[in-house]
């Protein structure tokens, strides 16, 4: 997906705005979406690797706490991570008392691009990489035109040697605007506190690799409890029936 003139309409770039912004499977927009980006004083292949890494997201993603892999071409290994085509059942804490799951793919996965990475093409810097999950609409066995979501998250190379991530969450169907009543305030706060702990989690995993010319950069607390549980790889007879994620996504009462 082009950037186009994305980058430069304030709109689009606005976490207040939460109208329709178009992702590669939602091309018009959605009934609603949800935006924020911030800078991150790494490099780029610092929040990359935290993106990727799914199973150590328990440590510092208090947006998404929980992953279960449910399908993956090497679900047996220790480091397993996100790749293009695996299947994600992801945890969304809502609020502090409300978490929902939904199942999602991951349809598209790039390389990481930065300019010293050999190729010619990304020589000059700027490079922009991207990541994008969507529903799985098959195996919750609802059709997009009930509920679809996609989520891009892109990480772009800067001229200072750091990156900026944006992000944004775009939902479409008939229940999406369900959704909008209950949660469009929350998810408003919830992703750009996300941004926040991935800045959080790059600057640590920057600091923490044995390189004495790296620049200090300070590392501030965080202010949000989070609630940890680890990342599991499930067989599909231990799956819960089908279209039950969707059902707990939408209408089940919240957890406490």
């Amino acid at each position: 997906m082009a950037p186009g003139a994305a980058y430069t309409d304030h709109q689009f770039r606005s976490n207040a705005h939460t109208g329709p912004r178009a992702t590669p499977t939602i091309p018009k927009g959605g009934v609603f979406s949800i935006y924020a980006e911030i800078t991150i004083p790494t490099p780029p292949q610092y929040p990359y690797e935290a993106l990727v890494d799914i199973r150590t997201w328990r440590e510092w993603n208090s947006f998404n706490p929980d992953v279960i892999i449910t399908k993956h071409s090497n679900p047996h290994s220790r480091d397993i991570r996100m790749e293009q085509g695996c299947f994600m059942t992801v945890s969304y804490q809502i609020t502090p008392d409300v978490r929902k799951e939904t199942k999602s793919v991951c349809r598209h996965m790039e390389p990481l691009k930065h300019k010293d990475d050999g190729k010619e093409s990304h020589s000059m810097g700027g490079n922009v990489t991207r990541i994008r999950w969507t529903s799985d609409n098959a195996n919750l066995l609802t059709p997009g035109f009930v509920l679809k979501t996609e989520r891009v998250n892109e990480i772009e190379e800067t001229s200072e040697g750091h990156c900026k991530y944006r992000t944004w969450l775009t939902f479409d169907g008939l229940s999406a605007k369900t959704l909008k009543k209950k949660y469009e305030k929350a998810l408003m706060a919830r992703l750009p506190e996300f941004c926040e702990d991935l800045k959080e989690r790059s600057m640590k995993l920057y600091q923490d690799q044995p390189d004495p010319r790296k620049m200090s950069v300070s590392m501030p607390r965080k202010s949000v409890q989070q609630t940890r549980t680890s990342v599991q790889i499930s067989r599909p007879s231990m799956q819960k029936p089908e279209g039950e994620q969707l059902q707990h996504f939408q209408t089940s009462a919240p957890t406490r």
